[in-house]
C-alpha cells in the first residue's frame, strides 16, 4: 500500500510497558498473540499508516532507516523510544509517497513510492517465466529446489539436458589438465529475488555436483534491480542473457585451469581473506583440501573448487537463503583475482 511517507508515525512496543501491555490483550483476543511476542523480541516497532498500526519486521529495518535517510551504528544502540522519535522526526519531514509491503501481518519493507525508487515485480510470474524460458531454451532441465522467508525466495534448477552443449570446451580443458577424476558437475541456474530491497531479481549460472547438494559459483550474477520502472519484460530480456553468460564465465574457469599453484595453503587462504569470506568456515574448507591433496602445487581451479566448499559449510549451519547468496557473489570474486599475488611461501596471519 501507499502513504505519504510524512505520514507514518512509528511507535515503541516493548515488553511490559503500558503500550505493550495494552496491544498483547488486542492480540490475545483475536487470536494472534504471538505476532506480538515476536515483534517485542525483535525490533519492538509498530509502524502507523492509514489509520491502522502493524508490527515491524526484522527484514524491514534496512528500508526504514533508508525511508528516513539515516544510518550508523549508534542507532541500534539508543532505547525503541528513542529511535522512534528520531524516525518520526526525520520522517516528518519527509517528501513523496511510501510503499509499504505487508505480509502475514507484519510490515516487511517500507520503500520509496515511486515507480523509479522501487519497481514491484511479482513473484509468481516471474518464476513462471523463468520456467517457460527454461522449457523452451534449456530442454531436459529439472527444478531441484527452492526456500524463501521474509527477505528472499531462491530457487534452483539443474540444466543437466545441456550440459554437453554449455560444458563441451570446458570437459576438454578438464581432460586436458588431468582433471576429470576430481570434477564430477553438471550446469545449473540459481534465481534469487527479494520484496524487502536485499536483492534484485538475479540469475546465478552456477556448477552442481553430482549429488546436486553442492555449488560452484560461474560468476557474477546477471541482475535487474527494482528500480527504474522495470517490469516483466525487463526481467525476460534478461532472461536471454543467461546462454552467453554461461559461455563467458566457463572461459574464465577454462583459465584458471591453466594457473600453476606453488603454495596452495597461503594462495588459498590469501584469497578467501581478500574477497571477504568467513574466517572460520575458510580454514575449514582449506583443511579438507589439505586432507585430500596435502600440499604439493596445484592449479587455480582447483583451490576455486576447494573454496566453493564454504558455501556448503554454512549452509550445513543453517544460513539463510540471503547469506548463501552472498557467499555465491562472494566466492565468484575469485574468479577475477590475480593468483600469483598470493602465491607466495611463509607464514600466513588472516
Amino acid at each position: 500500500m501507499k502513504a505519504p511517507s510524512n505520514s507514518l508515525q512509528f511507535k515503541p512496543l516493548e515488553k511490559d510497558s503500558e503500550l505493550g501491555s495494552l496491544y498483547m490483550q488486542l492480540y490475545q483476543s483475536n487470536g494472534s498473540a504471538e505476532i506480538l511476542v515476536d515483534t517485542m523480541e525483535n525490533t519492538s516497532l509498530l509502524l502507523s499508516v492509514n489509520g491502522a498500526d502493524y508490527p515491524v519486521r526484522s527484514c524491514a529495518l534496512k528500508t526504514i532507516l533508508e525511508r528516513a535517510r539515516i544510518s550508523g551504528n549508534a542507532l541500534g544502540k539508543v532505547s525503541k523510544s528513542v529511535l522512534t522519535q528520531i524516525l518520526n522526526y526525520c520522517l516528518d519531514v519527509a517528501t513523496g509517497d511510501s510503499l509499504i509491503k505487508v505480509a502475514d501481518d507484519k510490515v516487511s519493507a517500507v520503500h520509496g513510492g515511486d515507480p523509479s525508487d522501487y519497481a514491484v515485480l511479482e513473484m509468481l510470474p516471474m518464476f513462471q517465466s523463468v520456467k517457460d524460458f527454461l522449457d523452451d531454451e534449456f530442454p531436459g532441465n529439472s527444478f531441484l529446489t527452492a526456500n524463501y522467508d521474509h527477505s528472499v525466495v531462491t530457487a534452483i534448477w539443474s540444466l543437466d539436458g545441456q550440459a554437453n552443449d554449455l560444458l563441451d570446451t570446458y570437459y576438454q580443458e578438464l581432460a586436458a589438465n588431468g582433471l576429470s577424476g576430481k570434477v564430477n558437475v553438471t550446469p545449473g541456474l540459481r534465481v534469487t529475488t527479494s520484496d524487502v530491497g536485499v536483492s534484485g531479481a538475479n540469475l546465478y549460472p552456477i556448477l552442481l555436483n553430482k549429488h546436486g547438494d553442492k555449488i560452484i559459483p560461474l560468476g557474477a550474477p546477471i541482475k535487474t534491480e527494482h528500480s527504474n520502472g522495470v517490469n516483466l519484460d525487463k526481467f525476460e530480456a534478461q532472461l536471454k542473457l543467461l546462454y552467453a553468460r554461461f559461455r563467458e564465465t566457463i572461459e574464465k574457469h577454462k583459465k584458471m585451469m591453466g594457473i600453476e599453484i606453488r603454495y596452495p595453503k597461503n594462495t588459498m587462504l590469501g584469497v578467501l581473506k581478500h574477497i571477504k569470506a568467513p574466517k572460520k568456515a575458510s580454514y575449514e574448507a582449506l583443511d579438507q583440501f589439505l586432507a585430500l591433496n596435502g600440499e604439493q602445487p596445484c592449479t587455480a581451479y582447483e583451490l576455486y573448487l576447494a573454496m566453493s566448499e564454504v558455501i556448503f559449510l554454512i549452509q550445513c549451519e543453517g544460513a539463510s537463503g540471503v547469506r548463501i547468496a552472498q557467499l555465491e557473489e562472494c566466492i565468484a570474486k575469485a574468479v577475477h583475482v590475480k593468483w600469483s599475488e598470493y602465491d607466495h611461501p611463509g607464514d600466513f596471519k588472516w
